[in-house]
Formats: structure tokens, sequence, C-alpha cells
């Protein structure tokens, strides 16, 4: 219809409640919307008598509870298991595991025997598979942190793809994963992040420091994105200097912690943790909150790993846009 036409018509039609007075509505697309099961697991995948766990017997029974979720980012998966843990996971997107500190090591840590043990499994297309991992530049010898490249990686998890092209190929990169926000004809993506902070108790100046390094990589890799953190910060958010720490990081870089917008009870304080924040264009709404101590538990209903399995469900909604 003529879009001057539909004006008057619309005009004329308003004094009788039976029109809107949007004429441009029709030509208006809508948003674009969906939800998505996120499960961040430290799986203690150390060998077996070095493990805090018994990860011979228990990675088969968590690979087969990996499948309801649509992603999940994984800790201390040091490669020792990594096969295991994807044998029974129904998500078909696999990130590259690290190759270890013979192929690995840009800090040149003579001390690693192993790599830095992140991974994402996702329903969504990673983009690109191979993560980009950061080690921190500096280790605490107290709880063996230097025997690993502990650190971040970070990929982009394309949640829908252009509804009029699909994004593919070599510059898939370039459209869903580059910097800028994205806009209402292009792929639905979001900056994935896994961490593993230093562990060891007497170790602040060391989370610091680590804290700093991420912020300065997410200011230069996803200015203007949305992002989603998940992980072992190794953060005691009920102790100094832990907290100041972890709200100085998130009032740098625009982040939330997923506490801070639903319920978590006692579970506030947990070191897994989940931060995200939404885009100009992207928003992301995190609906729940909890840890899954009664479904990742052995015959005998002990835990699979010394860390529980955090569940966090999200909504996301893209703004049409000029």
């Amino acid at each position: 219809m003529n879009r001057t036409v539909a004006m008057v018509i619309c005009l004329s039609l308003v004094a009788t409640g039976a029109c809107s007075g949007d004429a441009d509505a029709e030509d208006s697309p809508a948003n674009r919307q969906g939800s998505f099961s996120l499960l961040s697991y430290n799986v203690a995948g150390l060998p077996e008598g070095l493990s805090q766990s018994n990860p011979e017997a228990n990675a088969p029974t968590i690979s087969k509870l990996l499948g309801d979720y649509d992603v999940v980012v994984t800790q201390e998966d040091f490669g020792f298991y990594t096969d295991v843990l994807r044998a029974d996971a129904p998500q078909r997107n696999m990130s590259t595991p690290h190759p270890g500190p013979g192929a690995l090591n840009p800090i040149e840590r003579g001390s690693a025997i192993t790599g830095d043990g992140l991974n994402v499994m996702s329903n969504f297309r990673l983009i690109p598979p191979d993560l980009d991992r950061v080690p921190w530049t500096n280790c605490g010898e107290a709880a063996a942190d230097c025997l690993a490249l502990k650190g971040f990686a970070k990929t982009t998890m394309e949640l829908e793809s252009d509804p009029e092209q699909a994004v593919g190929g070599e510059g898939a990169e370039g459209e869903a994963g580059g910097g800028g926000d994205q806009s209402g004809g292009e792929s639905i993506a979001v900056d994935l992040y896994t961490l593993h902070l230093e562990a060891g108790g007497e170790d602040d100046a060391l989370r610091a420091e680590d804290l700093d390094l991420l912020a300065s990589y997410l200011e230069e890799h996803s200015t203007d994105r949305p992002v989603i953190i998940g992980g072992d910060w190794n953060l005691h958010t009920d102790e100094e200097p832990d907290a100041t720490q972890y709200a100085e990081f998130l009032a740098e870089t625009g982040l939330r912690d997923v506490c801070s917008t639903v319920e978590c009870g006692d579970d506030v304080d947990v070191i897994d943790k989940v931060a995200y924040r939404s885009s100009n264009r992207i928003t992301l709404t995190p609906t729940s909150h909890s840890f899954e101590r009664d479904r990742f538990v052995d015959p005998d209903g002990e835990p699979l790993s010394d860390h529980d399995p955090l569940s966090v469900d999200f909504d996301w909604e893209m703004r049409p846009g000029g």
C-alpha cells in the first residue's frame, strides 16, 4: 500500500479507534528474541590421584548429564579426560582443546606441565572453535598454580544467524565476532568467556593482576558487545579484598554478576560465578541461578567434582534498528 494513502486512511480512522496511528508499523521488523541455558563447571580433571575428585569414574557420568544445557563452559578440563567428558555430550560445537605447554606457552612458563583446562561445548556455533587463550602473567606456588597455564579463554557464540543470509565461511568472524554492535540484518552473537583465577589463599595481589588483565582484554576485544563470563573466579566475595576486587572489576567493565539480577540466596558468594552485560542492541537477561548439587552426583550421592556445577538461564532480545 502507498505509504501516503495508508497514512491518510489511518488518520481518518484514529477518531474511531480503528487505527493505532502508526503508519510505519507494518514496515517495522519485530524484535528477535530467544533463550538458552548455560552451565559453568570446574570438572576437577587432573589425573587420578592428583585430582580432588575421582575423574576416572566421574567423567563418564558428567558427560551423560551435559545434554540439558545449550552451553557448557568448563575449567580444569586439562585434556586427561576431555574425550571422556565429550563422549556422551550432545552439543554439536566443541572448542579445540589446549594443545599443551609444549605447543602453546606464550608466557614461556617453564614450570607448566599442562594447559589452561578451559573449554566450551555449545549448541550454538562458535566463531572460531579455536579459543583465544590468554594465560595469567604470574602465578602462585601455594596452590600449584604454576604447573598450569591458567587464565581465560574467549570465543564468540552465534545465537542466531542472519535470517536473510546465514553467516559462514572464513568471513564469519568478521561479521559475528568483530568489534562493534550487531544490527538487524546480521547474526546475533555474544562474546563468551571461561576463566580460572589464581587459587592460593595468599595470592590476593595476583588475582588483582588477573582481573586487570581481563578488563584490558575486554576493552580491546569486546568493546560495545554483549558478554558472558563463566568460571572459577576463586573470589570469596563475602571477604576482603575479594569483594572489593570483584566490585571494581564489574564497575570498570560494565558487567553485572547474575546474582545482582536474580535471587541467589546463600549461594551469592560461592567462587563459581557468571557475569554478563548487554549491549546497545542486544539485551541479555538472566532468569535463574542454581547449583546443580542434586543432579551431578555418583551412585552414592557424592559430588562428581570438588566444585558444584552452576546453571544459569538467559533470555536474549535484539531490538531492530537503522
